[in-house]
């Protein structure tokens, strides 16, 4: 989302660890669970970053538009200028949500029959579907916010 010309953006980020988990009872559980908060950190932090930089880029484009037209000619704002923007960028967060066998194995484990199982979860549930909608909702509104995160925790869920 950062390279090349920015334009109105619809963006899927699926995250294999989840912030929530539950109490770790063994080692294993342990390892499993400090990557879980390593990893949901990490994709939060980069987020957040993003949010941030876009409200810049957008306050940024309000105040050149309020410029008289012999200021807003000038170097610095036409430097300026090429950072600024009004753009609009929807992020669907998907949480997958791991089988009780699965452990700390998830960021390196890429076996034919997992990445089959993972596929299909996904295939099950169309949480895009249902994000899309909610997505291009968000985007007619174009609210002063530019940046809409629309987390979906349903990504593989099972009984």
């Amino acid at each position: 989302m950062q390279s090349g010309t920015r334009a109105d953006t619809l963006a899927f980020q699926v995250d294999l660890w989840s912030a929530r988990g539950r109490f770790p009872a063994t080692l294993t559980d342990v390892a499993t669970r400090q990557k879980e908060i390593q990893f949901s950190s990490r994709t939060r932090a980069n987020t957040d970053q993003f949010k941030q930089l876009q409200e810049l880029r957008h306050a940024l484009a309000h105040l050149l538009d309020k410029l008289p037209p012999d200021l807003r000619r000038s170097e610095e704002a036409r430097l300026l200028g090429r950072v600024a923007d009004y753009k609009v960028y929807n992020l669907v967060h998907l949480i997958y949500r791991s089988r009780a066998y699965e452990g700390d194995s998830k960021d390196y484990e890429f076996s034919r029959r997992s990445m089959q199982e993972h596929w299909q979860s996904g295939y099950s549930h169309r949480p895009a579907e249902a994000a899309r909608r909610r997505a291009g909702a968000a985007r007619d509104r174009r609210a002063a916010r530019q940046v809409r995160v629309h987390p979906h925790a349903g990504f593989d869920r099972f009984r």
